[in-house]
């Protein structure tokens, strides 16, 4: 059941800065959300999009959503890693 709250409230999180910016505070708005989860899940996002939309990389849209992801993916694995040192 966790592991659904945690996808959920994943889903919900569309301010990636504010997450980042509050993560490991006590009062953060998005508590619940566990960087492991979220790398794992944006990086399945990643993935997909990068195999359905070959003709993305032509729309800026498109590459400003990827690049956002792919910054996003950085900053998580930073937190994982350093969550495990």
């Amino acid at each position: 059941m966790s592991c659904v709250v945690q996808l959920l409230d994943l889903f919900m999180v569309w301010d990636w800065s504010t997450y980042l910016a509050d993560y490991g505070q006590p009062n953060s708005k998005y508590l619940r959300v566990n960087p492991a989860t979220a790398l794992a899940l944006l990086e399945k996002m990643k993935d997909t999009n990068k195999k359905n939309n070959i003709f993305s990389q032509f729309r800026k849209n498109d590459r400003d959503k990827q690049k956002l992801i792919e910054t996003v993916v950085k900053q998580l694995r930073s937190l994982v890693n350093g969550m495990s040192s």
